[in-house]
């Protein structure tokens, strides 16, 4: 079976408005240092960039929570605050995600470039598990109309509703999980809009990649297709709506 969606010939460099809401680059590892140790480590490679640090709520949590729940396992425990960016951090899981608004591809290259370099030195990783990098977007109104994708239920188009839909596919060794919900409610700025979110994370599994080798330019890769299910994902009168510029 060929790739469900479709790949443009060419690939816009930013739309207007940005829908961008977040972008997530992660790390998922193994370790043999205990979790009491593992912030210390990490702090000492990033302050300069990221001097401050707060718990996130989940951190309160009895430890046999953790141990009983596997869906905890991921879960980042901490974070480290830095300009644009932020650090999230848990026993199993490091991650980079944008804050506010959305810098671009180069710019976020080179802070997860700035933080690989770091992540050797403070000795928490002793081997990488998955490699992802997500993309949560804001459209307001029902994304569904304006997409390739037809959800039909008895031949018919299934339109109009509040609607949720997940789905997964692969791409040669990138896997992509693409999630649609047209009932979604944000808060940009001071106001709460109401709108559909397409939230779609692209990742591989641990033989594709070499945290301390390759995982740079693996990230890089993991964006392309990204960035080329999203748009190709887009109905053409849509995107053309978005006044695309291509470099």
């Amino acid at each position: 079976m060929d790739f469900p969606i479709p790949k443009l010939g060419r690939l816009p460099s930013r739309i207007t408005p940005c829908p961008i809401l977040e972008a997530v680059m992660e790390i998922r590892f193994v370790t043999g240092e205990d979790w009491a140790l593992l912030p210390g480590l990490l702090y000492t490679q990033i302050k300069e960039r990221y001097p401050r640090s707060e718990k996130l709520p989940i951190s309160n949590m009895p430890e046999e929570f953790f141990r009983k729940d596997p869906a905890l396992t991921y879960s980042p425990r901490m974070r480290f605050i830095g300009e644009g960016f932020v650090i999230q951090f848990g026993p199993r899981v490091v991650s980079l995600l944008t804050i506010g608004d959305y810098p671009g591809w180069e710019r976020i290259q080179d802070e997860l470039t700035w933080l690989l370099e770091r992540l050797k030195p403070a000795g928490i990783i002793h081997e990488g598990e998955r490699l992802g990098m997500r993309y949560i977007d804001f459209f307001e109104g029902d994304i569904f109309s304006n997409l390739v994708l037809d959800i039909r239920s008895n031949e018919q188009s299934v339109s109009g509703v509040e609607m949720n839909f997940a789905t997964v596919f692969r791409r040669g060794d990138l896997t992509a999980r693409l999630i649609l919900n047209n009932g979604a409610m944000v808060t940009r700025g001071n106001e709460i809009a109401s709108g559909s979110i397409l939230d779609l994370d692209v990742w591989l599994e641990a033989s594709g990649f070499d945290v301390f080798g390759d995982a740079a330019l693996r990230f890089g890769e993991a964006h392309r297709c990204n960035k080329e299910i999203f748009f190709g994902l887009l109905k053409t009168d849509f995107l053309d709506s978005l006044a695309p510029i291509y470099d």
